[in-house]
C-alpha cells in the first residue's frame, strides 16, 4: 500500500484509548425465441462462442435469479443472452408485477454496459418466468444467485426453504455478511445437501434507468473469487461462475470471504472521516460525491481498518485454521478487480468511472436549506452490524485487540441508538441484530473452523 499512513494510525489509537410487505403473488411466462430478437452486433452469438463448457455444468443449466433490484435487471438481460435458462423471484413489494409488465410492454430487458466492458454496448434478455411467488421459479432450478444485501439473508431463506432441493447451488454477492452462519440458522442440517458460495466482488456496477425494461452497467468486473462450501465443490463452483461471468479463483475458507475487506472497510471509514464531528441539529452544508470526492484522510482509515483485519486473520492462521486468505482493500480493488494503476485508495475512488456519480447517505433537514446524516441508511443498518461487527466478533474470539474499529463501530452505534461494543467487546444489548459470530454460539476458534 503506498503511503505512510502512521500518523494517521498513531492518532486514533490514542483517540480509542480514550473511548471505551405485502407480495403481489403472480406468475407470467415468457417464451425465448431467438429469431424474434432485434440484430444487434453484441448480443447472444459472441458471447455463446466464448461459454465455458467445462464437464462439471450442465448444458441446460438453469439459473433462477432471486431479487428485483439493479444487479437482478443485469442478470435477466445478460444470463438469457448467454443462453442460459433463467428465472426471476421478485417476492419483494409489486416488484415481479412491475417488472412483469416492462417486459411484457419492450419484449425483453436491455442492459446497456458501457464501453469499456467485454460484452459492451446493448445487451438484451427474456427470462422465461418472473414470479413473486418461490413455488413458480424456484423448483427445478440448478442454481440460485442471490444479488442481495446481507439483511435479507433470512427472511429470503425462510422463503426458499420449502422449494429447495438436494444437489441446489445457492450463491450470494457481494458475498459478506456470514451467509453460511445465517443458512445453517435458517435451513438447519439441509444445508449439508446444498452448495454455497459467495460471489467477490458483486459483478456489476449498474443502475436501473426504467424498472423492468432497461438497466445501464457502467462496470462489469472481469475477475472473480468464490468462497465454497462444502469445500469439495470448489472446482465445480469455479467452472460455474466463469460461465456466468468470468475468471474465477478459490478465496480460500468459506470464513475468508466473511471477513474479505470490501464495503465494510470502505464505507465506514469515509462517513467516520467525514461526519465524525457532527452533532444533532448541526446543518451540514452539502451532500458531497461518495467517491469523486473522496479524503485522503479517509483512505488512510480504510488502510489503518484493514490493517486491523489482516491481524485477525494471521491470528486465526497462527491458531490452526487452515486456508484463510483476507487481502488488503487496495490490492483486491484496484489490482485484483479494476487492474488500475492508482497510486493510494483515496485516488483511486476518486479516479476510477466505476464509482461515478454517488451522493453520501444524507438527508436534506427538515426546515431550511442543508443535510444531515440518514443513520437508517443501509451504510450504517448492514456495514456496522453485518460488516465491522463480524470483524470484532472474529477478533474477540482471536484474541486480537482491534482500537480502530472499536472506535468507529462506538462512533457509529452511539447515533444509530444502538449497542454493540460494551466494555471493550461484542457484548452490548444489540449483538443480537448483528451478524457477528457470537450470535450463533460460535465463541471458540475450532468453531469457526466446521
Amino acid at each position: 500500500m503506498a503511503g505512510n499512513h502512521g500518523s494517521y494510525l498513531d492518532s486514533a489509537l490514542r483517540m480509542a484509548s480514550g473511548n471505551p410487505s405485502t407480495c403481489y403473488k403472480g406468475l407470467w411466462t415468457v417464451t425465448l425465441t431467438p429469431n424474434i430478437l432485434p440484430n444487434i452486433g453484441s448480443v447472444g452469438s459472441a458471447i455463446k462462442n466464448n461459454m465455458n463448457t467445462n464437464i462439471h455444468l450442465k448444458d441446460n443449466l438453469r439459473v433462477c435469479v432471486i431479487g428485483g433490484g439493479n444487479a437482478a435487471h443485469a442478470l435477466a438481460a445478460l444470463l438469457p443472452s448467454r443462453g442460459i435458462f433463467t428465472n426471476v423471484l421478485a417476492s419483494h413489494g409489486d416488484e415481479a408485477e412491475r417488472m412483469a409488465r416492462g417486459l411484457a410492454e419492450q419484449g425483453h430487458i436491455v442492459a446497456e454496459f458501457a464501453a469499456h466492458n467485454d460484452p459492451s454496448g446493448t445487451i438484451i434478455g427474456i427470462p422465461e418466468k418472473i414470479s413473486a411467488n418461490a413455488a413458480d421459479v424456484v423448483p427445478g432450478s440448478d442454481v440460485l444467485i442471490l444479488p442481495l444485501p446481507s439483511f435479507a439473508y433470512p427472511g429470503v431463506l425462510k422463503e426458499l426453504k420449502p422449494h429447495l432441493r438436494k444437489g441446489m447451488y445457492i450463491g450470494v454477492t457481494p458475498g459478506q455478511g456470514g451467509f453460511d452462519w445465517v443458512a445453517r440458522e435458517i435451513l438447519g442440517n439441509m444445508v449439508n445437501d446444498l452448495v454455497l458460495f459467495s460471489i467477490l466482488p458483486m459483478p456489476f456496477n449498474c443502475r436501473i434507468t426504467d424498472y423492468g425494461k432497461r438497466v445501464e452497467v457502467q462496470e462489469l468486473k472481469k475477475r472473480y473469487r468464490v468462497g465454497v462450501l462444502p469445500d469439495s465443490a470448489t472446482d465445480s463452483v469455479i467452472a460455474l461462475n466463469e460461465k456466468l461471468f468470468g475468471s474465477t479463483e478459490s478465496c480460500g475458507h468459506f470464513l475468508s470471504s466473511t471477513l474479505y475487506p470490501v464495503n465494510a472497510i470502505l464505507h465506514p471509514s469515509r462517513l467516520y472521516t467525514l461526519c465524525k464531528d457532527w452533532q444533532p441539529g448541526k446543518v451540514l452544508p452539502d451532500n458531497p460525491l461518495f467517491y469523486e470526492q473522496m479524503t485522503d484522510e479517509a483512505g488512510e482509515l480504510m488502510d489503518a481498518l484493514n490493517q486491523e483485519l489482516l491481524s485477525i486473520a494471521n491470528a486465526l492462521t497462527s491458531q490452526g485454521m487452515d486456508n484463510i486468505h483476507v487481502p488488503h482493500i487496495y490490492d483486491f480493488l484496484t489490482r485484483y478487480v479494476y487492474d488500475d494503476d492508482s497510486p493510494d485508495l483515496a485516488t483511486f475512488f476518486r479516479t476510477n468511472p466505476g464509482y461515478r456519480g454517488f451522493r453520501c447517505p444524507f438527508k436534506k433537514i427538515v426546515h431550511g436549506n442543508g443535510w444531515e446524516p440518514d443513520f437508517s441508511n443501509r451504510y450504517f443498518t448492514e456495514d456496522i452490524p453485518l460488516g465491522l461487527c463480524i470483524y470484532k466478533g472474529v477478533a474477540d474470539i482471536a484474541g486480537v485487540n482491534t482500537p480502530l474499529i472499536d472506535t468507529v463501530i462506538g462512533w457509529a452505534q452511539g447515533h444509530m441508538g444502538k449497542e454493540y461494543i460494551l466494555n471493550g467487546t461484542l457484548s452490548g444489548r444489540d449483538v443480537a441484530e448483528t451478524n457477528a459470530p457470537q450470535r450463533f454460539g460460535i465463541h471458540r476458534i475450532e468453531q469457526l473452523s466446521c
